[in-house]
């Protein structure tokens, strides 16, 4: 097994029950809907609602975007191919739509090409959901993608197209109140104007700023329940559990806030960590050195996040899996794109987030963690 990073460390001591517990499922929904949105883009698709989501970064070649397949995640941080499949075909459909909007989104809530996403999983292990993006948008257009060919099991069909600005700014715990994920900062009650902003961008010319996506396939996305702590005393043990409806194998990255991070598991005393359908599987496994929390400075709270991906094929994973040692979110980027040409019924992606505090009581406010959320 690799080395932890120096706030997961092994010891000799047995598995704690950790409490508070977060459920994670992989269905996501409720997002904001965006106006003048017609009905096929605010109806439901398949057993996912056909809602907006925003980049991360404004793309300034939209048609190209059109028809390329959609990650989706449970935890959120979604990606999108960086190229449309083989043998797909896209007619532009172009509609008119004018209006100026400002927009709130938490960090979790956007999308990043898949060469993008370890840009979206550094901005996680540092901030945490502690990280909002705020838009203020000029929309000029709407695309819609009229689909040909075996262009994925779900895909972007339209785009928002306009100009704007976008702010990354980081609040303390506590500080955004009222409603979560996407919305209208206006509509938005309760925000205080304690913020550090960690970086802004504009663009003056029409860009594509935001997406909603349709299901095409019939298969339903692989569903998995996670388990986990929202936060941790020091000395605390880290224990996670898994439950799935079918077999899944697993993969599990941790990542540092400024470091390479690292493999949990598969490792040499578990070289296929597998939940049994309509099972369970605890990790650390009995017999196994637990992993215990500890600060990466004394008395100060710190973040830690772990990153999941689960195959139900064998194949599948044994080719994925990473081999020797490797920098997390390097390795978690690079499968990313190679999952686009897997169906989505044959894995999961999902990120974990926990506070870790100091025995004694925290000396300064604990970073915001964020477990993936039940839906």
């Amino acid at each position: 097994m690799p080395r932890l990073n120096s706030t997961l460390a092994r010891a000799g001591l047995a598995l704690a029950l950790l409490a508070p517990l977060a459920l994670a499922s992989c269905t996501k929904k409720g997002f904001l809907k965006v106006p003048e949105a017609d009905d096929e883009v605010s109806g439901q698709v398949g057993s996912f609602t056909a809602d907006t989501h925003f980049l991360l970064e404004p793309i300034g070649d939209p048609e190209d975007l059109l028809g390329r397949a959609v990650q989706i995640s449970d935890s959120g941080g979604w990606t999108i191919a960086d190229a449309r499949a083989p043998g797909c075909e896209v007619e532009v459909v172009r509609q008119p739509a004018e209006y100026a909007k400002t927009y709130e989104v938490n960090l979790d809530d956007m999308t990043t090409l898949a060469a993008g996403y370890r840009d979206l999983l550094g901005l996680s292990a540092r901030y945490g959901r502690s990280v909002q993006a705020e838009y203020q948008v000029q929309n000029a257009e709407i695309l819609k993608a009229d689909t040909r060919g075996p262009c994925g099991d779900v895909i972007v069909s339209s785009l928002r197209i306009g100009s704007g600005e976008r702010s990354l700014v980081r609040r303390a715990a506590g500080e955004v109140k009222g409603g979560a994920g996407k919305g209208d900062i206006g509509a938005r009650a309760g925000r205080s104007g304690k913020a550090e902003q960690i970086d802004r961008m504009e663009w003056s010319t029409p860009q594509a700023y935001a997406f909603t996506f349709k299901r095409l396939a019939d298969q339903e996305p692989l569903d998995l329940e996670i388990a986990a702590p929202t936060s941790l005393k020091e000395g605390q043990a880290l224990a996670i559990e898994i439950s799935a409806t079918q077999s899944v194998y697993l993969v599990v990255l941790f990542l540092e806030e400024d470091g390479p991070g690292g493999v949990l598991w598969p490792d040499d005393t578990l070289r296929f960590p597998k939940v049994e359908a309509g099972g369970s599987l605890t990790l650390p496994p009995a017999g196994s050195d637990p992993l215990v929390a500890a600060l990466r400075e004394p008395g100060v709270p710190t973040l830690e996040t772990l990153v999941l991906f689960a195959f139900t094929e064998e194949a599948d994973f044994d080719r994925l899996r990473p081999q020797g040692a490797v920098v997390a979110a390097d390795y978690a980027a690079k499968l990313s794109e190679e999952l686009v040409a897997l169906p989505m019924s044959r894995w999961a992606r999902t990120t974990l987030s926990y506070a870790i505090e100091p025995a004694g009581g925290a000396a300064a406010p604990v970073p915001e963690a964020a477990a993936a959320p039940a839906e």
